[in-house]
């Protein structure tokens, strides 16, 4: 490749890069540059707005300005992998942890906003009020597995997040309810579970969990696995 050519086609990547604009290219690689340049901003446009369509409360706190460019740091970083813009963005908190001087609050709060976003585009499910029977004694705590509502999820050791309705909702939960919730949510059978929660808090009251779990609702179904 000649000098010229070099010249050439290092321009050409700078101005896709956004580094420069195409004066100077031939009349090819300025049209290639355009376009290219075109597309670079809106994907920036599409990267802002699917995000803030989960974290706008970060943005109202960040700026538009400095959240646009989060976005786009953040699309370069982890780009979608599937047409479903809704499911881009899990990324977020932990790229926000990474950044030096951020404040540790934001991070959490991308967390919980995610978590939000998780629990309210969750499958619509039915609490199983038959499957309550095995709890009558007649089956072995360590064969049945209590399997929780779609989008249930525990944040930072005590946060339960959960969908009420149509909207998400969380709450702190006292130590021995997210011990419970920490060994169901490992996979855990009933009878280990309970088991694991009294030796580190002897005062978990499982019936009082039960009924709670059943109003939210928090639990789906009580499954065998005999």
């Amino acid at each position: 490749m000649s000098s010229a050519e070099l010249e050439r086609q290092q321009a050409l990547l700078a101005a896709l890069l956004g580094s420069s604009s195409p004066d100077g290219l031939t009349a090819g690689q300025a049209g290639v540059a355009r376009g290219l340049k075109a597309y670079r901003l809106n994907a920036q446009a599409t990267a802002e707005r699917a995000l803030a369509a989960v974290y706008q409360p970060l943005k109202d706190e960040l700026g538009d300005e400095q959240f646009a460019a989060m976005a786009w740091a953040l699309w370069r970083r982890h780009p979608p992998v599937q047409g479903d813009l809704a499911r881009w963005g899990a990324e977020l908190a932990a790229f926000m942890a990474e950044q030096a001087g951020m404040p540790e609050r934001l991070p959490e709060q991308a967390r919980l906003l995610w978590a939000f976003h998780e629990a309210e585009r969750a499958a619509d499910a039915e609490l199983d009020l038959a499957s309550l029977q095995r709890l009558d004694g007649g089956h072995d705590p360590a064969e049945l597995m209590l399997k929780l509502m779609p989008g249930l999820s525990l944040l930072g050791g005590d946060v339960l997040v959960w969908r009420s309705g149509w909207r998400a909702v969380h709450e702190v939960l006292a130590a021995d309810q997210a011990e419970f919730f920490r060994q169901l949510l490992s996979g855990r059978a009933l009878g280990p579970a309970l088991e694991a929660t009294l030796a580190q808090h002897p005062v978990f009251d499982f019936a009082a969990w039960l009924q709670r779990a059943l109003r939210e609702p928090w639990l789906q179904a009580i499954e065998s696995h005999k």
